[in-house]
């Protein structure tokens, strides 16, 4: 999503890395910003904010405490035409008139004759020792029957998945934002990220063909940090859904979304990660991401909320965080996030029928819990350098702790799940969260100088954990 204020302090959002609070920066003077010709619609003046850039914690977390990742920051939505030129200054009159007449007169003639001796001059370069301008062929290359095919498929894909990707303008109180969205209903149900309406009061979604329409809020999920929205329409192409489970590293990858406002914008890379982890504590809605599909295909500011597809034309994804470079404080490039198809389906069903979500459907283990780094590991006297320190209890929906209940202790420290070591709370994140409620798991922990065994029953994850 990009957000930019129309003439006062903004409240910043997250976009690739999604969201935000109601967060106000000090106010800055706004400069003038030319409306965009685009899609018509006027650009309020641009206040350029620093995006939040929040460090890795190590103070204990609600069930886990994960790395952060910076938004990729709002900026103004630019419109697809150039922008108007000044209108040219009147003409003198008088004798400055007669004098600008004799000068047209002869530059024309002038013209015609210098045009006469450039068309001839052309018209024999290659063969009276003219200038001949690039090679009189192309190069000597072989191109495969496989590279032709790709090329076509990603080009068939963008051209077919456009028209279920729409742009999203969010507006409330004296700021705008806009982002991307996936319509899931042909008759006006779409799906974006949370951050992409959060605190604001009135939307509009443009479609492909340039048709615009206001929308409602159905349910927002800050959790999952994805919204369903509903426009009045009928007859829409719905986005087609992939079995995210089954995407694989290396598998190519195009997403869709209006990064910077820009109309039906497509990019291209692969699938470079899966499952990896991220939070978007303290200002982004969801506190805790999982089992999410890393991209090297841009993402940038107005891509919240599109699509990331397969060259089948599905989704596989929702484009929702861009990762940080932590010396530069700035977007990394070529690393992107997306919720994940199958996530986005259990969510956006249950906003649609409920306006919120009633299971959250993940498993619980019921922790706070610290990174073990080798200083807390010293300060501590632990008996292990890495792994995830208990450090509290929180309870699930049933109201308790499965891995108090279980016996874990405060103080022991989480080593592996299932023979998986578990290095961190990224790791025990995603091997706990991607599993379902009722789900066992065997958990290696260090108590002191031992090391135990102990079984876990997961409960369910609620959908507003305690902090």
């Amino acid at each position: 999503m990009i957000e930019f204020p129309t003439d006062s302090p903004t409240r910043p959002l997250a976009d690739g890395h999604p969201a935000a609070d109601q967060q106000q920066p000090a106010e800055q003077p706004a400069e003038p910003v030319t409306p965009a010709t685009g899609d018509n619609q006027a650009v309020a003046p641009y206040t350029p904010y620093t995006p939040y850039t929040p460090s890795a914690a190590t103070a204990p977390f609600s069930d886990f405490q994960l790395p952060q990742y910076a938004a990729i920051p709002p900026s103004p939505p630019f419109g697809d035409g150039m922008p108007p030129f000044a209108p040219p200054r009147p003409p003198r009159r008088g004798r400055f008139a007669i004098l600008a007449i004799v000068a047209l007169l002869l530059t024309l003639g002038v013209g015609v004759l210098a045009g006469v001796g450039i068309g001839a001059s052309h018209a024999g370069a290659n063969s009276s020792g003219g200038i001949t301008i690039g090679a009189t062929s192309a190069p000597n290359v072989s191109i495969s029957s496989d590279t032709t095919t790709l090329q076509q498929s990603v080009e068939n894909v963008a051209a077919a998945v456009e028209p279920s990707v729409v742009k999203i303008t969010s507006v409330g109180g004296r700021s705008e934002a806009i982002g991307s969205g996936d319509i899931l209903t042909a008759d006006g149900y779409i799906v974006t990220n949370d951050h992409v309406v959060q605190g604001f009061s009135n939307f509009s979604v443009t479609l492909a063909n340039g048709t615009n329409y206001s929308a409602t809020v159905v349910g927002q999920d800050a959790q999952d940090d994805l919204a369903v929205i509903k426009i009045a329409a009928t007859g829409l192409q719905p986005i087609a859904f992939a079995d995210s489970s089954k995407a694989q590293v290396g598998e190519f990858a195009i997403a869709v979304g209006y990064p910077l406002g820009l109309k039906e914008t497509a990019t291209f890379g692969i699938v470079s990660a899966l499952n990896r982890t991220a939070s978007e504590a303290p200002d982004g809605p969801a506190g805790i991401l999982t089992g999410l599909i890393q991209t090297s295909a841009p993402i940038n500011p107005g891509n919240s909320g599109g699509a990331l597809v397969n060259l089948q034309g599905q989704l596989l994804g929702i484009p929702t965080l861009g990762e940080t470079n932590p010396q530069t404080g700035t977007a990394a490039s070529g690393i992107g996030y997306a919720i994940p198809a199958n996530r986005v389906t259990t969510v956006a069903t249950q906003l649609i029928q409920h306006g919120s979500v009633a299971s959250t459907g993940q498993g619980f283990i019921g922790i706070q819990g610290q990174d073990v780094t080798p200083a807390l590991a010293a300060a501590d006297g632990l008996s292990v350098q890495s792994g995830v320190l208990v450090a509290g209890f929180v309870n699930d929906t049933a109201g308790q702790s499965p891995a108090q209940q279980a016996g874990l202790r405060s103080g022991d420290v989480i080593t592996a799940v299932d023979g998986q070591t578990i290095n961190g709370s990224d790791d025990l994140a995603t091997a706990i969260v991607s599993k379902t409620p009722g789900a066992k798991v065997t958990l290696t922990v260090a108590r002191g100088s031992s090391q135990l065994t102990i079984s876990v029953t997961l409960g369910q994850r609620p959908t507003n954990p305690q902090g």
